[in-house]
């Protein structure tokens, strides 16, 4: 049997971000150690974690092997814990994950850069235009990006990466083969040429709201300094950023307009500590010393050559702001009629696509991830329900209490969505989730 198969079992058996793995590095070696160990020595060194302790003692590999016939037949990577390839820097932090899935071109995580850029679905163009450039220059310089492939500013990061033809690293709150947000599957596909896709959530793993701060500290502890850009006080930028100061890391942030909604994580950390960071060149004077050929800032230029829009429509970015005009979304490729769906609504890609199309898309209840034709309520509507019906995803659907976000309370999210929907422009899902509606 392959040693692999323990480890996979392991992180089955472990909740990500407990105390469960990291008290049983005390004690054991391997993973193999830690199956062959008697329950009764489990029990004790796993303490109080009835559902850790329960699953450990469960010595069924079945699932294990199954997860490992699908990596292999889906050329999905397999980075456990205790292998030399583990990046060093993840050892470092209080709960690193057991294993990491990847799909696409694995960077040298211990003889690179990387830095993290995090921020707000609900972006300024301010906050747009400068992740994109900061993101750009970072990656020129040789600084590998990396981020969680949301919408917003998480994208624009991505696609500034890109763009200037470096590397970018997303670390997904879902399973390898599970792409989330499904409006950034192409975005997806395009890190996956030239960077990687990791996680440590099992294929088949579906997003949900608990899996995305324990992400978040994969992203900051995979990362020498943490960037962000813009962030509301509830936002999960300001998980990540206390990830990192958790971990040592150096924290960033964007500064802004004092009382703008998306300037209260920022004011909070640059009160707390943080660096200003307004160019890429902030991060290189700090750590070129330390990081020697890493970092080249002669690869920077005074103006950026790519256009951020140009690049935000090819990569298929959903990065919409209030002030943008809305314009009609880039042109999709009609998914073809050999694509099932599952139960569960998850869509995967037939084996004929480039590099074996492993990603489904985490969608709607039927599994489509089509786009909708973009359209604004008029003035009649007021002007809250215009900014609300703006914050909702070009595609894709949202929790209705994501919208209430500092700027607006319940009573008037909860007001405008009725509007909205009585208007024609949204519909209701299961869950008390809300999408754009198709015309």
């Amino acid at each position: 049997m392959n040693d692999i198969i323990y480890d996979i079992w392991l992180s089955l058996a472990c909740t990500p971000d407990s105390a469960t793995f990291p008290r049983l590095l005390e004690k054991y070696s391997s993973a193999k150690e830690i199956y062959d160990a008697p329950d009764k020595e489990i029990s004790r060194t796993v303490g109080h974690n009835a559902t850790d302790k329960r699953a450990l003692i469960n010595k069924d590999l079945s699932r294990a092997e199954r997860i490992f016939d699908f990596c292999t037949r889906k050329k999905v990577g397999l980075i456990p814990y205790f292998s030399e390839a583990f990046p060093t820097s993840l050892k470092a932090i209080p709960t690193p994950p057991v294993l990491l899935y990847y799909r696409g071109i694995l960077p040298d995580f211990d003889n690179k850069f990387f830095v993290s850029i995090v921020g707000t679905r609900m972006l300024s163009d301010y906050g747009r235009q400068s992740a994109f450039r900061i993101s750009y220059d970072l990656a020129s310089s040789g600084a590998i990006v990396v981020s969680g492939m949301a919408i917003g500013i998480d994208g624009v990061a991505h696609a500034g990466a890109l763009a200037a033809g470096g590397a970018t690293v997303a670390v997904l709150g879902s399973g390898i083969d599970v792409c989330y947000p499904a409006v950034h599957l192409t975005l997806a596909r395009e890190i996956v040429k030239c960077g990687c896709v990791i996680t440590e959530y099992a294929p088949g793993t579906k997003p949900n709201k608990y899996n995305f701060p324990r992400r978040n500290r994969i992203i900051s502890g995979l990362c020498s300094a943490t960037f962000v850009v813009e962030g509301r006080e509830k936002s999960g930028s300001i998980i990540t950023a206390r990830h990192a100061m958790a971990q040592n890391r150096t924290v960033y942030a964007l500064p802004a307009n004092v009382g703008s909604k998306n300037a209260e994580v920022t004011t909070l950390l640059l009160k707390n500590g943080a660096k200003v960071l307004t160019a890429a060149e902030d991060i290189i004077n700090d750590f070129e010393p330390q990081c020697g050929t890493m970092l080249n800032r002669f690869r920077l230029t005074e103006r950026c050559p790519v256009d951020m829009n140009e690049a935000l429509h090819r990569y298929c970015v959903s990065a919409l702001c209030p002030s943008d005009e809305i314009l009609s979304p880039p042109k999709t490729t009609k998914r073809a009629k050999s694509e099932s769906t599952d139960a569960t609504g998850t869509s995967s890609f037939p084996e004929h696509f480039p590099e074996k199309e492993i990603f489904s898309v985490a969608s709607d209840e039927n599994g489509t991830a089509s786009a909708v034709e973009e359209r604004v309520p008029d003035e009649g509507f007021g002007a809250t329900a215009i900014k609300i019906y703006k914050s909702i995803p070009l595609m894709g659907d949202c929790a209705v209490d994501e919208l209430v976000d500092g700027e607006f309370t319940l009573r008037e999210v909860m007001k405008s969505v009725l509007k909205l929907e009585m208007g024609g422009f949204i519909e209701r899902l299961p869950g008390e989730r809300i999408k754009r509606k198709s015309i």
